[in-house]
């Protein structure tokens, strides 16, 4: 038998064991990927079933020193805010707290960031630095999330539960509710709200209101208009105008059902909405 020459050997030795490094590679490849993939989840802020047991929300943005409550009485939804100390009440927009709920409830891909508290304040999901969201059931706590810094471009949040240390990532339009938004965002938008209309009613939406407005005019400053609306449901609304600058306050006041009449906000309004009110109330009464 012919023997090989020696650096041939070598060769086709050499070949074997490159062979079978390439096999254990290929082998191990998947181990290997699924050991360095990050964990990763379905789950919702708060369980599906429970969308319908929510009767509060509290959103507390201590970075932007803002506090929105907001409370089901009955069928309504109300809000109130930091702005004022908890002492005026606003009707809530019941679609948007309900897109809110929807949103919260939403099941979506959760991936793990972070397992320490040490990762929370370059994540945002401190106490200083998140947005703490409640939904409650009078007492009973259903969800607690705490929300940090966010990725505009691709909606991604980084978030943790009040239930564990570990930081979270996840795309959710529930970031639409919670940044930077002011409780104007939450209050009904419109001078007649939906809430003290029948449902018959609500087609026509009408007109605007601007922002919340926080002043308490003085006692000898009376508005220098009021007028008067029935409404269909039975409500009876009393708008209050008062000049400011180059806007108007108005002071709504609501009869006719036990929630409305406890209401107490005001907000302001252009002087085009003004006369377009106060011509549309005209010609109702012809």
């Amino acid at each position: 038998m012919k023997r090989l020459p020696a650096n041939k050997a070598f060769l086709i030795f050499y070949g074997f064991d490159i062979a079978l490094l390439l096999v254990i590679a290929v082998f191990l490849l998947p181990f290997s990927r699924s050991k360095n993939q990050p964990k990763t989840l379905k789950s919702a802020f708060i369980d599906s079933s429970l969308k319908n047991e929510v009767s509060e929300i509290r959103i507390l943005d201590k970075k932007n020193k803002v506090r929105i409550s907001l409370y089901k009485l009955s069928d309504m939804w109300v809000g109130t805010d930091s702005f004022s100390n908890d002492t005026l009440y606003w009707p809530a927009e019941d679609k948007c707290v309900a897109n809110f709920i929807e949103e919260m409830t939403k099941e979506n891909t959760w991936t793990q960031k972070a397992s320490n508290v040490t990762s929370w304040k370059k994540l945002g999901v401190d106490s200083s630095s998140a947005v703490e969201v409640d939904l409650r059931n009078d007492s009973r706590t259903l969800g607690s999330v705490f929300f940090g810094y966010g990725d505009d471009l691709e909606g991604q949040v980084y978030f943790r539960t009040s239930e564990e240390s570990t930081v979270w990532q996840a795309k959710t339009d529930a970031e639409n509710f919670i940044y930077e938004k002011t409780p104007s965002f939450w209050a009904d938008p419109y001078l007649i709200p939906l809430c003290a209309r029948l449902d018959s009613d609500k087609n026509d939406s009408g007109l605007r209101r601007g922002e919340l407005a926080y002043i308490k005019p003085a006692e000898h400053i009376k508005p220098f208009n009021a007028v008067s609306k029935d409404l269909n449901s039975g409500v009876k609304a009393v708008y209050n105008f008062y000049e400011k600058e180059d806007q108007i306050v108005v002071i709504p006041e609501f009869s006719g059902n036990e929630i409305l009449s406890k209401l107490n906000y005001r907000y302001t309004i252009s002087k085009w909405t003004y006369d377009k009110f106060i011509k549309e109330l005209e010609e109702e009464e012809k």
